[in-house]
Formats: C-alpha cells, structure tokens, sequence
C-alpha cells in the first residue's frame, strides 16, 4: 500500500490548544481512518516543521489529500507527499522498470499442467507449515455453481491470505483460478531472481499485473478471463485491514460479477492476522480457517453498490462473531 509523508506546523492556537489538552494531537488519527490511512509512525521534530507522520493510506488517497488536510487543519499547516520505500525505488531506478504481463498464454493446458506440478511448491508446502491446524468448512456449498466460472472474495489480513484461500478451494476451481497482483512489486522487468520474474508469477503463481491508480483499466483483463470461463481471486478491500473491522469493500468485484453474471464465493479467513500481521516479516505457526459461505448470486437490476454491500454484509456478519467469540466462531 502506498506511504505518504504528512508534516505539520502548529500555529499559535493551535500550540495553545495543545497544550491546553494533548489530546488533540490525535485528532489527525480520527481523521485519517475515516479515508481508511493509518499513521506507520509519529515524529517530533526541532525545526521549521514540529511533527511529521509516516502515513499508510490506498491507492486513491491522493485524490483526498486535500480534503483530509481541509479536515484536519484547523490548528496546523499541513503538508502530505508522497513516498516510495528504498528498495522499490532502488529498482526501479537500477532495473528496468517496465511491466511484464498480463500473459494470456497462463490459460492454456500446457500452463495450468505446469502450475499443478509446482503447486506443492507455490502454495501447499506454506499452508502445511505454518496452519496447524487449518479448518475448512463449506465446501459441498459449492456443488450448487455446477461448472460456472466464479469470483472468489475473502478477507485480508495477513500476507498468508492468499495462500490458505487458494488451498481451501476444491480441485475443479483450484485448476483453473487467476488473482491480481501489485504490477510494481511482482511485475517488474529485470529482476535477476527466478521466483520474481513476471512470466514466473502468471505461471507459477496463476497470478496476473494490477497497476496502483490504474481505474478502470485494472478490469480489462479479469473480464477478458471471466469470458475464457475462468475463475478469479480478489480481495475486495483492496489491501490488509489494519483495524479490527474489515475496511470498506471497493466496487471492482461487484462490477465484474454483475456484468458476466456470475456468482460471488465469499470465504471467511480466520486466525492468519495473529500469523503474520501487517508490519512484519516473520510468520508464527498457529491454527487458521477458510469458511466458505453461501455463493452470492445477483438478481437482473441489482446496483453495483447494492451488490457491494451485499457481499459486505455477508462477510461482516462472520467476522462480529469472530470479535465477539474469537476465531473459532467463524465456523458455522
């Protein structure tokens, strides 16, 4: 998820404020989340600006950055850059930067062929490693789909998400499922790593470029595979959620569902936030869960944001029991 650097002056109510009550320091906090960016790290600083917040937010932040420092300027100066990490940018500038993919040839026999043979080492040997044990419920919910191509959603917490997911899934949709990828981190041209080569991600990984910021454009290709009678893989919140809610759905799923008709496979990740949580590098072993819930099939006049809210709701209602009564509730 992209970073932004926020520095802030006080001015002098503002100083007065702060002083008089430093609970308004937070109040930038309050403001950011409601655009679901979070603060990484605060900073006091000596100097002409007084603090500076390292600030992780979605792609789209750019387009709110005035809002939000409209909203949140009312006792300092505000100023919001935005920032790429080191290592992203030392590739770039030393690598070329140009993006690989999609393949389209990642559909064809030879390839699904060659990504079954190497499954165990894509996917499986992490799952087997590290969930212990891992929970699977409602499989036999997909028997209803018949062959139908499908959009298979879950929720994002953790990078393991996609790897417990992908397992949960029966052979007929395993075999033949495709998922988005960041273009700028798996897609880059250039890179000496075998394991990082873009045709290596659409033939391995089964997975396919999503450029940051790219619109609508970003759909060309799922709705190309959705038409092949392919399945796809998202994770509507776009990114990991770092509060204890889900963040807001994003509309991408509903549209490629309402415009080819197919249904929507919800499936309740539970117990990888504590595995590996957002921030670190490290994976801890532990017991998850992958609950398939009710397929959700669209009626003809449905709205995208009907559809998103929908889908929404399906997931939220899992994920109240699972704060009330921890992991475990997710299960039916």
């Amino acid at each position: 998820m992209p970073h932004y650097v926020m520095l802030m002056r006080y001015r002098s109510h503002g100083v007065k404020a702060v002083r008089a009550n430093p609970e308004v320091l937070l109040d930038a906090n309050v403001a950011l989340e409601r655009w679901e960016a979070y603060i990484l790290h605060w900073f006091h600083l000596l100097g002409e600006w007084d603090q500076c917040a390292i600030v992780e937010a979605p792609d789209n932040f750019k387009a709110y950055r005035a809002s939000i420092a409209h909203e949140i300027s009312a006792t300092a100066d505000i100023d919001i850059l935005p920032a790429i990490d080191l290592p992203l940018f030392q590739r770039l500038i030393s690598q070329d930067a140009r993006i690989g993919g999609p393949h389209h040839w990642q559909i064809q026999l030879w390839a699904k062929v060659a990504r079954r043979a190497m499954r165990h080492y894509a996917f499986t040997r992490w799952v087997k490693r590290y969930c212990r044990p891992l929970t699977i419920t409602g499989r036999e919910k997909l028997a209803a789909l018949k062959g139908r191509p499908c959009i298979v959603i879950g929720n994002h917490s953790s990078h393991m998400d996609h790897f417990v997911l992908f397992h949960a899934l029966p052979e007929r949709i395993k075999w033949n499922i495709y998922f988005g990828a960041a273009a700028d981190r798996w897609f880059l041209k250039g890179r000496r790593e075998i394991t990082l080569q873009p045709w290596y991600q659409s033939l391995v990984n089964g997975s396919y470029p999503i450029r940051r910021g790219g619109g609508s454009a970003a759909l060309d290709y799922p709705k190309w595979l959705l038409e092949q009678g392919c399945n796809i893989m998202i994770f509507p919140e776009g990114t990991r959620a770092r509060g204890r809610g889900l963040s807001r759905f994003r509309h991408g799923v509903s549209i490629l569902a309402l415009e080819h008709g197919v249904p929507v496979v919800p499936v309740y990740l539970a117990g990888l936030r504590n595995m590996r949580p957002v921030g670190t590098r490290t994976i801890q072993p532990g017991p998850a869960g992958a609950h398939i819930l009710d397929p959700i099939v669209f009626e003809p006049g449905t709205t995208v944001p009907e559809a998103t809210q929908r889908m929404y709701e399906a997931m939220h209602a899992v994920h109240e029991r699972v704060l009330e009564d921890g992991d475990e509730a997710a299960a039916p």
